[in-house]
């Protein structure tokens, strides 16, 4: 078994440095709430102990142990590259609250280490779905072993039917590999180009299968590393929720929620002929089945729990605590937010309220439920639309009082400076919400600036420091990176910097 091809896994290029908000810690708390379970901590405060299953770069993991000071952390994952760029990471943020370790989950199965023991909560995003059937089987026996009582676990994987567009080219795709003995990514490009060309001749499949369209379009946009990633395992196999379920059932745990929250809104926003065929379904593993055929599902975040002990739901104190955060600005008369199922358009009225309070600084669940529109509304709706402006990255959900920041900032300054010469970073953590925010590679560029002249500069000479600093590692510029005018500068000044601030990515005297 080949270093490259793992338990029929391609590892012959590394991940990407992605984060998920619903894999954060508070998140899964809320996903679980909104659901009427009780979360993993009903004191956020409390400490905690987190484990990543296939961690990848290990880069969403070190956000989320810099943000959560009060946790410990552990990923694991097979790819030795993986594994090293990860502890180099934590390494140069001085994190001490996090470790990662090279693991095979068949291994681990069999003999669970010690000194891993249970953890709070469990999470893997991708990897389920990626695996062939006896390294699934081992992976959830590691969960068995893994998860306390009382703890919860996130599994996001490819669903179905949303994949079955994608079939031929993932079928073609992975043979291309078999026959042709080509490098991975020569694979995907001849791919590509062969797809491209049944396309132009009119290929019934074209026809057949709109969705496969649409997929060769989004393929064109992807980074070669995360197509390989995403196309080129031998066990990739887009999955029913309910076979996920009854997988997971022989360890013991059961399906909470999803933490995909603008779902948390069905099967009430269908159409109501849609809606009364998927309430009427005599299970919930049916209904949810059903669900995800209407509205074409493509990817789920469920939410599991040991059904051993389950714990009693934390009641309305608990969730109203929760503390909600702005995280960009909100222009305009209405809001279109994107869903699996629809697009949902929000007038100013049903929103603007909870906007102009997070303004001024994060306020709990409680205290925006309590503003005059929101009463107005009534308590369902007003949760609803939270969960709306959650699932669009308008708001985030975070700590009711801010984590101590000095663990952020090494991390962020870290990450500032690796963006600027060319890695592909686009998160920092923010320690009010103890997950991440998002990052532009010309806001991270403008931020490792900043730092180093110690915030003792206007708009003006950052601009030119950007300027006259190299872009990339060769000096071009990297992917999202353009010159930096007086302007972009100062909108990061006067725009970017007050608003990580109020996030905890960047301290309020920090320079």
């Amino acid at each position: 078994m080949s270093a490259v091809d793992f338990h029929g896994y391609d590892a012959s290029a590394g991940y990407t440095y992605g984060f998920c908000p619903e894999m954060a810690p508070d998140w899964l708390d809320l996903s679980a709430m909104l659901a009427g379970a009780a979360p993993a901590r009903r004191d956020g405060q409390a400490p905690f102990r987190y484990l990543e299953l296939g961690c990848g770069q290990g880069m969403g993991l070190c956000l989320l142990a810099a943000a959560n000071p009060q946790g410990q952390f552990v990923g694991v994952d097979f790819l030795p590259d993986h594994v090293a760029h990860a502890r180099a990471v934590a390494r140069a943020a001085g994190l001490t609250n996090i470790q990662f370790s090279d693991g095979d989950f068949v291994a681990l199965a069999q003999q669970w280490p010690v000194d891993f023991g249970r953890f709070d909560y469990v999470s893997l995003h991708g990897v389920y779905s990626w695996i062939t059937p006896p390294v699934r089987t081992a992976l959830v026996r590691c969960l068995g072993q893994a998860t306390a009582s009382g703890g919860l676990v996130y599994i996001g994987y490819n669903a179905q039917p949303g994949w079955l567009g994608s079939m031929p080219f993932r079928h073609i795709s992975r043979l291309l590999k078999e026959e042709s003995n080509q490098p991975s990514e020569a694979v995907m490009q001849a791919s590509i180009g062969l797809f491209d060309r049944l396309a132009a001749g009119g290929a019934n499949s074209f026809r057949i299968l709109p969705g496969l369209k649409s997929r060769l379009a989004a393929v064109k946009r992807q980074a070669s590393n995360y197509l390989i990633h995403e196309y080129l395992h031998a066990g990739w196999h887009p999955l029913w929720h309910s076979e996920v379920a009854k997988e997971v059932a022989g360890e013991g745990l059961t399906f909470v929620g999803t933490a995909s929250l603008a779902e948390t809104l069905l099967p009430g926003a269908l159409p109501p002929l849609l809606r009364a065929t998927v309430e009427e379904q005599v299970s919930s593993v049916l209904r949810i089945d059903v669900q995800d055929l209407v509205i074409n599902q493509s990817f789920r975040r469920d939410v599991f729990r040991p059904s051993s002990l389950w714990p009693t739901p934390a009641g309305d104190v608990v969730l109203e605590g929760k503390k909600i955060y702005l995280l960009k600005p909100v222009e305009g008369d209405s809001l279109t937010i994107a869903t699996s199922f629809s697009e949902i358009i929000l007038q100013a009225p049903a929103y603007a309220e909870i906007v102009s309070a997070l303004d001024a600084g994060g306020r709990s669940i409680g205290e925006l439920l309590a503003l005059p529109a929101m009463r107005k509304q009534g308590r369902s709706n007003a949760l609803q639309i939270m969960a709306l402006l959650l699932h669009a990255r308008i708001v985030g959900v975070g700590r009711s009082a801010p984590a101590p920041i000095r663990a952020v900032q090494g991390l962020n300054r870290f990450i500032a400076e690796e963006a600027s010469r060319g890695r592909r970073y686009d998160h920092l953590a923010a320690a009010s919400l103890g997950s991440a925010v998002v990052a532009t590679a010309d806001d991270l560029r403008l931020l490792d600036a900043w730092l180093a002249a110690k915030g003792r500069i206007d708009a003006k000479s950052l601009a030119a420091t950007c300027a006259d600093k190299p872009m990339g590692d060769q000096g071009a510029p990297a992917d999202g990176q353009t010159a930096i005018t007086p302007d972009r500068a100062a909108a990061f000044l006067n725009q970017t910097l007050p608003r990580w601030r109020k996030l905890g990515a960047v301290a309020q005297g920090q320079a």
